[in-house]
């Protein structure tokens, strides 16, 4: 049987995954990076903070109305750190082909 606890870490980190995500979409077909000119895009950032923020208060505070429970310091940062690759492989991407695009 699947505990409260294992449910509450697979949708952090399906919910994490996809937060890492929303900053390749941000440059989907560009070879520009997800920072650029990110301090300009108020909007952008403003729905990253309320779905970062929000999945905090949901696990940690959601209680049975979400059907969480509360997750640890090392669960969070685990979480975070680990489901950023999907951001850094996209970055990464994003620079070999801005290298392709200079020696062309």
């Amino acid at each position: 049987m699947v505990t409260a606890y294992e449910l509450s870490l697979f949708f952090t980190t399906f919910v994490m995954l996809q937060f890492w995500n929303l900053f390749n979409a941000k440059c989907f077909g560009l070879k520009e990076s997800a920072f650029a000119s990110l301090g300009e895009n108020k909007g952008f950032l403003a729905i990253a903070a309320i779905i970062f923020f929000g999945q905090i208060l949901m696990v940690q505070f959601g209680g049975d109305f979400f059907r969480t429970v509360p997750l640890s310091l090392t669960d969070w940062v685990t979480i975070i750190g680990g489901t950023s690759i999907v951001l850094w492989i996209g970055e990464i991407m994003r620079s070999l082909a801005r290298m392709k695009a200079k020696r062309v």
